[in-house]
Formats: C-alpha cells, sequence, structure tokens
C-alpha cells in the first residue's frame, strides 16, 4: 500500500515530499494531492 497526502499549493512542503519520492496526483487551485508508492524512496536514517 502506498502513502498519500495533500499540501498546500505554494507550500515549501512540496519540495520536501518530492525528495523523499512523492508525485503529483492531481491539483486545484488550493490543494496538490500527491502519492508515494510501496517501497518508494524512504529518507535516510537519523542520526545518533
Amino acid at each position: 500500500m502506498g502513502v498519500g497526502l495533500i499540501v498546500l499549493r505554494g507550500s515549501a512542503a512540496r519540495r520536501l515530499y518530492e525528495r523523499h519520492g512523492f508525485a503529483v496526483e492531481s491539483q486545484d487551485p488550493i490543494d496538490v494531492v500527491m502519492s508515494r508508492p510501496p517501497g518508494g524512496s524512504a529518507a535516510a536514517p537519523a542520526a545518533p
């Protein structure tokens, strides 16, 4: 199962999500719907 989210258009968070493998599914004047397929890009482990 993949992961989906909604981000506001113009939000800097969209770039973060794109770097972590999310792609735009659709958009309207306010929101951008994004999803990442299973096994998509995973975030790097946190440093100790």
